[in-house]
């Protein structure tokens, strides 16, 4: 934690603020810290050493920051720092190990959308992922080709763990065979497209967005925007709220928002469970890279019920 504290020290200088305090506000694969200035409090983010994303995906999430608050959506300004950069490089040139990529954003005031959820906030993160990809599909930035394509399962720059966790906790082959059958549902998808490929958040669950007291809800933490499909970012929301005690009351009514602005897409819903399957697989093989496998028996085994029970149904091809 030294370390991360060392990086934040270090990117801070190199932006016109004073803090006068800064403290850890989160921690998960990036770290947040609070930043308190005389007149202002910022949220520093510093990147995982472990690069996941192309160089340049932060100055393409910067542009979709300053775009959607134009268009009057709101969401939290990324300032530059003094060389006019959004992305501070620190640190770095270990062997596998790049800099960690620091941003610098206005602080959002509110409590995560996680702590609070409910049919009627599911509803309204539904109208709020409609309007991110309407805005999205009418609108390409420079650099927005050099992000990921989620035309893989595992899309992020990470190896592939799945047979070595299958193996080691006693699953076989059963994470290697799910990746196998949801690829095929993946490529289908890319064969035959409902519409053009454009930026999705790529991350919108209920952890990435905050229940602001001025603003409703917010979302934050574009850092995993990619190039891929309406429905691909579909899923990954509906993957988060299944999680939920009532996620299917949940899922039905972030559907039931999301359709007041824009339509579902024509899919099935076995095609559509295909690609929640690829989302837990996605980040089932982040976690097996970044942590320590001696401590996640319980968690590799929830997957490898979803995944099991995934096999046994039809994938709606």
């Amino acid at each position: 934690m030294q370390a991360r504290r060392d990086v934040a020290a270090e990117a801070l200088r190199r932006y016109d603020v004073s803090p006068q305090r800064v403290r850890l506000a989160a921690e998960s694969f990036n770290s947040v810290f609070r930043v308190t200035t005389a007149s202002a409090v910022y949220a520093l983010r510093v990147g995982a050493a472990v690069q996941i994303h192309p160089e340049g995906t932060a100055a393409v999430e910067a542009a979709w920051h300053r775009r959607l608050r134009e268009h009057g959506v709101y969401v939290p300004d990324v300032l530059a720092n003094t060389d006019g950069e959004f992305a501070t490089l620190v640190g770095g040139g270990r062997a596998g190990r790049g800099p960690s990529i620091c941003l610098l954003f206005e602080w959002v005031t509110g409590r995560s959308l996680r702590t609070g959820m409910s049919e009627r906030r599911a509803a309204a993160l539904g109208r709020l992922s409609a309007r991110l990809q309407q805005d999205a599909a009418q609108w390409s930035p420079s650099g927005a080709r050099q992000v990921l394509r989620a035309d893989r399962v595992l899309y992020w720059q990470l190896p592939d763990q799945l047979a070595v966790a299958g193996a080691r906790f006693g699953f076989g082959a059963l994470f290697a065979d799910a990746a196998a059958r949801t690829q095929t549902v993946v490529d289908s998808l890319w064969r035959n497209p409902l519409h053009e490929p454009h930026l999705v958040h790529g991350d919108l669950t209920p952890q990435n967005v905050i229940v602001s007291p001025s603003h409703g809800l917010v979302p934050i933490d574009f850092q995993d925007t990619v190039l891929g499909f309406e429905v691909q970012d579909l899923s990954i929301t509906v993957s988060a709220l299944r999680r939920f005690p009532d996620g299917d009351g949940l899922a039905h009514a972030f559907r039931a928002g999301y359709s007041e602005l824009r339509p579902w897409p024509d899919i099935s819903p076995a095609l559509f469970d295909s690609l929640v399957v690829a989302r837990g697989l996605h980040q089932l093989n982040l976690t097996l890279n970044i942590a320590d496998m001696a401590g996640l028996d319980s968690y590799v085994a929830g997957h490898a019920q979803r995944a099991q029970a995934w096999l046994q149904c039809p994938t709606g091809l």
